[in-house]
């Protein structure tokens, strides 16, 4: 007799847990004050939590994942954002847990931060138009500037004059692994 062979068919997801209208429907008080956190998150060393400000139930369309609008105050790993943080479009993701109150003293005490990246203010251009652009300029070696939009969630900033940034930034192909170095022979 042969084994029945179950084979799913369709996208796969790495969420675990549930949505926020599930979530929030259930507390008192809808949650706020409560701590809750998204389980893709975890994966970074430094803490990563929310803590629900104000709840909004959206009224259910027919045919639709049930959402619901929070606001809540945002920590990205290990910084606090300035401003509180409206959660509409991801809250019918299954990834939301709710963080028991003893356990928060565990995501509280965790002081560890990223570390802020430092981009230089200049950079050189791709190989074909840094060519286009020698040949039409005679310039040797031009460069580009760097323009960097700053929001409260980017922990990365352009390097100010003087200052040597943590990052560098480079058009080339780099060395390749010693596996693939035999395909590069004469080429580079």
């Amino acid at each position: 007799m042969s084994q029945k062979v179950i084979k799913y068919i369709g996208r796969t997801t790495d969420f675990r847990g549930s949505t926020l209208w599930e979530l929030v429907s259930t507390l008192p008080n809808w949650g706020e004050g409560r701590m809750v956190i998204r389980n893709m998150f975890q994966r970074y060393p430094e803490p990563c939590y929310m803590r629900i400000l104000k709840v909004q139930a959206e009224d259910a369309q027919a045919n639709e994942i049930r959402k619901v609008r929070v606001t809540v105050e945002k920590t990205w790993r290990g910084v606090t954002q300035p401003k509180p943080v409206e959660i509409f479009s991801t809250s019918y993701k299954a990834d939301y847990e709710l963080v028991p109150v003893e356990e928060e003293s565990k995501f509280l005490n965790n002081s560890k931060k990223v570390a802020p990246v430092v981009l230089p203010k200049h950079i050189e251009f791709p190989p074909l138009l840094r060519e286009y652009i020698r040949e039409e300029t005679g310039e040797a070696n031009p460069m580009m500037k760097v323009h960097f939009k700053k929001t409260h969630n980017k922990q990365a900033r352009v390097a100010q004059p003087g200052e040597k940034p943590s990052k560098e930034v480079s058009m080339d192909l780099g060395q390749p692994a010693k596996v693939a170095s035999k395909l590069y022979e004469g080429l580079v």
